[in-house]
């Protein structure tokens, strides 16, 4: 098999939601972990390769030669399209890295589809909306990490890059395109048009136009994988600021999930910490409090804090797995990236899509598997948690 598409997503949640669109339609994706796992060589026996070039955080510079190095690979290896994945609130590093997989490509230009209409994240007239809001009046353009502060698309790009950036529709003179999107039906008819053109060599947006890449790029399928019996407890592990995770939490935590909050020993030391105690089906452990929020906002170590609590949450998570052999959940793209690294898992197979963003895989932990929930901090309802403790107790009756 000859693989016909790279997916390079800037954190892992992003790499796992985008690639279960392809999972879903019986489409074979690998998954690349790690960037540092990727060699000289880029391996070309699986339809669709997935790539976390763990580029979120990263200065400018550093995240487009990391993302100019993978496409790079990639054109060597003679993989014919590339997908750059982008978060759907525009987070990141956006001109950097959509310069970076144009320049490496070859290509003369990069369609760029920021939308997801299926989350309410839509671009109109060339402005990023969430929920109706502009992305960087919203919520979530709020992030504590990657605050957006710019909603126009074009004038975003361009605060990180010379490249041409203009919106389609415009005379294309090559760079980077804006596509707008505020349906599914849209969305589509722009694919079906940017393939007529020829411009999906090199395209980018989030799983929102991902979707639409198989039938457009007329990948091969095969069987889509059966969901195996996901048990009837659940750990939920969240190392995640953004304000819907916190909304999910209080929910879940209504509905009957038992909340543990980290201490700063936990969070600064866990080596030398107290391992929490998993006594009850249905469990969180949340990292966050509203010290720490501000904090993160006000002072100019951020990046410092971030990777901090996501590593000491992966030595806690480690311990803790060797006595649960449960179900569990990672939100955050930095937690899940800390949590595999310190798991020792290498690669992992994606299942299915329980909700937008919410993907259920399979990793291998020690020789066993194990079954894996992720998800980006600014995905989902806030009944989320509830809602996935119902499906968990549903399939399980089914299979039992």
């Amino acid at each position: 098999m000859k693989t016909k598409l790279m997916i390079i997503a800037d954190d892992m949640t992003g790499t796992l939601d985008t690639g279960i669109q392809f999972t879903k339609q019986g489409i074979i994706v690998s998954v690349i972990i790690d960037p540092e796992f990727l060699s000289g060589t880029v391996m070309t026996d699986c339809e669709v390769l997935a790539v976390n070039s763990s580029s979120r955080h990263l200065p400018p510079k550093q995240a487009f030669d990391a993302v100019y190095r993978i496409a790079a690979l990639g054109r060597q290896a003679g993989i014919p399209y590339v997908y750059k994945k982008t978060d759907s609130v525009l987070r990141g590093n956006i001109g950097a890295e959509l310069s970076a997989a144009l320049q490496a490509s070859g290509e003369h230009c990069l369609s760029f589809v920021p939308s997801y209409p299926a989350m309410n994240r839509i671009t109109k007239n060339g402005i990023h909306y969430i929920d109706g809001v502009p992305v960087s009046d919203s919520i979530l353009g709020h992030d504590p990490y990657n605050p957006v502060t710019e909603s126009n698309v074009v004038k975003l790009i361009r605060q990180q890059t010379d490249v041409h950036v203009q919106r389609m529709g415009e005379h294309t003179d090559g760079g980077i395109v804006i596509v707008d999107g505020t349906s599914d039906e849209e969305l589509h008819s722009a694919g079906v048009q940017l393939k007529q053109a020829g411009m999906l060599n090199v395209s980018a947006g989030c799983a929102g136009f991902a979707k639409y890449l198989p039938e457009l790029l007329e990948l091969k399928t095969e069987d889509v994988p059966e969901i195996p019996d996901p048990g009837d407890r659940l750990l939920v592990i969240s190392g995640s600021l953004n304000p819907v995770t916190q909304l999910q939490l209080d929910e879940g935590e209504a509905a009957g999930f038992r909340r543990i909050r980290l201490s700063a020993d936990q969070k600064s030391d866990a080596v030398h910490a107290q391992l929490p105690q998993i006594s009850e089906p249905w469990m969180i452990l949340d990292s966050s409090d509203r010290e720490e929020n501000r904090f993160s906002r006000s002072e100019g170590n951020r990046e410092m804090l971030r990777s901090t609590i996501s590593d000491n949450i992966s030595i806690l998570v480690s311990g803790m797995l060797e006595k649960y052999d449960g179900t569990f959940m990672i939100i955050g793209g930095d937690t899940l990236q800390a949590c595999l690294k310190q798991l020792g898992c290498t690669s992992m197979k994606m299942i299915t899509e329980v909700f937008h963003g919410v993907v259920l895989s399979e990793i291998t932990i020690n020789g066993t598997e194990r079954l894996l929930f992720s998800k980006s901090g600014g995905f989902g309802q806030e009944t989320l948690l509830k809602d996935l403790k119902q499906w968990m107790e549903e399939k399980h009756h089914e299979r039992n």
